[in-house]
């Protein structure tokens, strides 16, 4: 249901960013018209000091440049617009951009410096398309959904889920009296074969729902390219937002990245909600744990850029679990380091998964099978 009413009524009233409105566009044609015209007439038209460009050609240009954005709004030209738009937008409508740019990172001048870059860098992707639709331009495609649920919230709402329900993952089976009766196998290979079951099952229910969502969206706004390029960042040296440290990758390799990053951490936090059933037996309690670790890192700092004991923050589990700002270089933006990486993530994910494997392992020789049953009621 959620997928439908996001596709059916969410999705048709959004625009880019950087989408020029066209009421404002055509008053500000006009007035660069009557500008042009009335220095024109008047034959003023004396050289600025400061740019030695006289003021009769400042404003025929920018009538020009107005009258090219009309142009291909008005002719339905989504490349033109598309190229027009990434070349620099009107001072008023970059304006615009700013403003929604300030209200969302509330006034941090270098998280807006970064995510305008980002847009920039975006629409000339997009630019350099071949057959730009208007659906391409306004970021709706089928891959562009998938790379915005990754590089977003889409991480969190997944892991959300899993410790939802992983929370039961050996509790539960203890309260049903037809299940209490021995298992044909060991205590740790079977909290091994629930975890492993449970990873597989959640494994399959996303795929069909992202794969449902894929089509959906593909049959509606099209499927788009996983080649289109979308943004990454790796800091080199000196200013933080200087172009050098900005790059791309294709949207095909993210979401193939983001997938096999989340699936470790599906089947981390399915282990750990099984070692935090051994230790606590209660299912309330292990889910309410589950999502303080979860939300750790929005609880300490949310940003990544700070370390624990003088420990840079890339050697941290947290700073991973959301995977769209590792892997889209928004984290080295913020920490000012080339650290955060796809290879970090699976050496920091894959240590913590044998480490917890070792836990686990642990207690439950500790709290045994019998000890387990019976403190569980």
């Amino acid at each position: 249901v959620a997928i439908f009413v996001h596709l059916f009524f969410y999705m048709p009233g959004q625009e880019h960013p950087m989408t020029i409105d066209r009421e404002t566009l055509r008053l500000e044609m006009t007035a660069a018209y009557g500008m042009k015209e009335g220095r024109l007439e008047s034959g003023d038209i004396a050289v600025n000091s400061m740019t030695g460009i006289d003021t009769y050609s400042t404003a025929k240009q920018q009538y020009e440049n107005y009258f090219g954005y009309h142009s291909a709004i008005e002719n339905g030209d989504v490349a033109l617009l598309a190229r027009m738009t990434a070349g620099g937008l009107p001072d008023f409508a970059m304006d615009t951009v700013w403003e929604q740019l300030n209200d969302e990172y509330e006034g941090d001048l270098q998280m807006m410096g970064y995510h305008q870059t980002r847009l920039f860098q975006e629409m000339r992707s997009i630019a350099e398309q071949d057959g730009v639709t208007l659906h391409l331009y306004d970021r709706k495609t089928a891959f562009q959904q998938l790379y915005t649920f990754f590089a977003t919230y889409g991480p969190l709402i997944v892991l959300l889920i899993t410790v939802f329900m992983a929370s039961e993952i050996l509790v539960d089976d203890r309260r049903h009296k037809t299940l209490k009766a021995g298992q044909p196998m060991g205590w740790r290979r079977y909290i091994f074969h629930q975890s492993l079951s449970l990873a597989i099952i959640l494994g399959a229910i996303f795929s069909v729902l992202l794969a449902v969502y894929f089509l959906a969206a593909g049959i509606m706004y099209g499927f788009g390219s996983p080649g289109l390029e979308v943004g990454a960042y790796q800091y080199d040296e000196g200013y933080r937002g200087d172009g050098s440290n900005f790059s791309t990758q294709t949207i095909g390799v993210f979401i193939g990245m983001s997938l096999i990053l989340i699936m470790l951490l599906i089947y981390f936090f399915i282990r750990l909600n099984a070692l935090l059933s051994l230790v606590f037996r209660h299912d309330i309690l292990v889910m309410l744990i589950g999502f303080v670790i979860l939300g750790f890192n929005r609880i300490y700092s949310g940003r990544g850029e700070e370390g624990i004991f003088g420990i840079g923050g890339e050697y941290f589990l947290h700073n991973y679990f959301e995977t769209g700002l590792v892997l889209s270089g928004e984290r080295n933006f913020l920490a000012m380091t080339d650290a955060y990486s796809f290879t970090g993530a699976l050496i920091i994910i894959g240590v913590s998964i044998l480490v917890l494997e070792m836990l686990t392992a642990l207690a439950a020789g500790w709290m045994h099978r019998q000890k387990f049953e019976r403190e569980v009621r």
